[in-house]
């Protein structure tokens, strides 16, 4: 039997019980302090800005129901109306770009610009592409860096997803493990259900197991018993089971999974075998549902399985990413156009041109599906009890864009709202505006307000302002995630370089590379640190 599967399926101290003479109780009454998480829910093509941000002046304020539930003054809804029961537990962090923003960029002397290649591999890397080949990303991203700093065991690799069929190249690409290696996310719902079955556990918590819990070795809690067993006589074969049965221990030593991770968790999720087969997942053959399917049962099952994954603790670092080329024909949504096409208000991947009919309307159908599947995920993880609050309190559930205005593909004033304050470490219920200043809410509705077929698509859809580097907001999550376990030192920096300017224009950053994807040279990290304004 493999060591560790067999150690997993017996609990993580299970194998010390021979010298725990004092530790074969019954587990604390107390809670172990709960794992932090980062889970983040990527969408494309931006959005339309100026109904999706809350109604608050200047983009600071207290987060209300009604400040997310308001209509506009022309009597137009808004965006972001699902998640008005949770408006308590949100953050709007206002004013950030994505680093390396604009068009000017230069690797090795070489250009290479496509906003959407810029949106997807620079935007969890804060590092510049490839200008060659396949135009990958010169860093790991942030999922990874997550990963291998908090995940517990031997996988430190996030867990990425992808609802349908994903694109492999740079614009179906959010997650990369190194620089020019992208990590593909995985689309069947079943390969993520397999992989945690085997965690399942049954029966209560030892002494052993929470203090092994808290971080404690399981060699020193048996120390003393092991001490005064060695010291007995015992022939040398005898000795030498002692001595293997403690290389067993050190080499499988590791954190022990939650007794919440169990079959009975994943039927009361919603998650089994019938379920999977019911949104599109068949037990054998492999295959994928039909675009309906993967976007209502099979995206809820996706939902149900970062649930129960964050449950058994397998993973620390999640992201749910939303394919860009997508027609909707599904709850009550009849485009006939694709989301990317429609983001460029032309019905194409031109850019300019005439206005589709009434495109501004199925723009916002889109986004407003996508706030209620998001509202679904916050909605999930708040209803799952875990130490004194709830799985999404101790988590960082972030809603972060591929584009501000898909039609303008800005990257400046980006719409993101956060979830959960990750064990307490972010404020709660309110929108800051970390860039100081006049901060507006885009110009969306610029181009084909009259919602006629054939308007002129020539309006300015961006935004100005709201350059704040993305970096910052990445630093401040890491030590979200590491202010809960012991010894823990801030970081102060995460990616390449931090460099933003308001637009596609601006100055033009250069970087050196070593020829193996390294960069050497370049505009680094000017303004590190945290976000303190979002703190709590």
């Amino acid at each position: 039997m493999n060591r560790r599967l067999f150690l997993r399926g017996i609990g993580g101290a299970a194998l010390a019980v021979p010298f725990l003479n004092s530790l074969v109780r019954s587990a604390r009454a107390q809670e172990v302090p709960s794992p932090r998480r980062l889970v983040i829910f990527y969408t494309n093509n931006g959005c339309l800005t100026n109904r999706w941000f809350p109604t608050i002046e200047n983009g600071s304020g207290s987060v209300t129901a009604a400040s997310l539930e308001a209509v506009q003054a022309d009597g137009k809804p808004r965006t972001l109306a699902p998640l008005a029961p949770f408006a308590a537990k949100l953050l709007f962090p206002r004013g950030l770009a994505m680093p390396l923003n604009g068009f000017n960029n230069k690797v090795d002397g070489v250009v290479h610009f496509d906003p959407h290649d810029q949106g997807m591999g620079s935007k969890l890397t804060c590092a510049p592409l490839d200008p060659a080949g396949e135009h990958w990303a010169l860093s790991h991203s942030l999922d990874h860096e997550i990963a291998q700093r908090f995940n517990q065991g031997t996988n430190k690799s996030p867990l990425v997803l992808s609802v349908g069929n994903a694109f492999t190249n740079v614009k179906g690409i959010v997650s990369y493990s190194a620089s020019k290696t992208p990590y593909a996310p995985v689309t069947n719902a079943r390969t993520v259900y397999s992989s945690l079955t085997g965690l399942f556990t049954s029966g209560s918590e030892t002494e052993a197991d929470y203090r092994v819990k808290r971080g404690e070795s399981i060699i020193d809690l048996v120390s003393a018993d092991l001490g005064a067993f060695k010291a007995r006589k015992m022939s040398s074969p005898d000795r030498r089971k002692v001595d293997d049965w403690l290389s067993l221990l050190r080499e499988t030593e590791q954190q022990v999974v939650p007794s919440a991770c169990t079959e009975e968790a994943a039927a009361a999720l919603g998650v089994t075998d019938a379920a999977l087969t019911e949104a599109g997942y068949p037990a054998r053959g492999g295959g994928f549902p039909n675009s309906e399917k993967v976007y209502t049962l099979g995206s809820e099952m996706m939902i149900r399985l970062i649930a129960l994954t964050m449950m058994c603790d397998s993973n620390r670092s999640i992201v749910l990413q939303w394919p860009g080329y997508v027609t909707f024909t599904w709850d009550g949504i009849a485009h006939t156009h694709d989301h990317h096409g429609l983001s460029h208000r032309n019905g194409s991947a031109a850019t300019g041109g005439q206005c589709v009919s009434g495109v501004i309307e199925q723009i916002h159908e889109i986004d407003r599906w996508y706030a209620g599947r998001y509202a679904r995920l916050v909605k999930t993880l708040d209803s799952i009890e875990e130490g004194d609050g709830t799985m999404l309190d101790n988590s960082a559930v972030m809603w972060l864009p591929e584009l501000a205005d898909g039609n303008a593909h800005n990257n400046n004033n980006l719409p993101i709202v956060i979830a959960g304050s990750a064990g307490g470490y972010l404020k709660q219920g309110v929108s800051v505006n970390v860039a100081g200043g006049n901060l507006a809410v885009g110009n969306s509705e610029a181009s084909c307000a009259t919602g006629a077929e054939g308007e002129d698509n020539s309006g300015n859809t961006g935004s100005s302002g709201g350059t704040v580097p993305l970096n910052k907001l990445y630093t401040t999550l890491i030590n979200a995630l590491g202010a809960g376990m012991p010894d823990w030192e801030p970081v102060d920096r995460f990616g390449v370089s931090d460099a933003v300017s308001a637009g596609f224009g601006g100055s033009a950053p250069s970087f050196t590379t070593d020829g193996a994807g390294k960069v050497i040279d370049g505009p680094g990290i000017s303004n590190p640190g945290e976000l303190d304004a979002i703190k709590a």
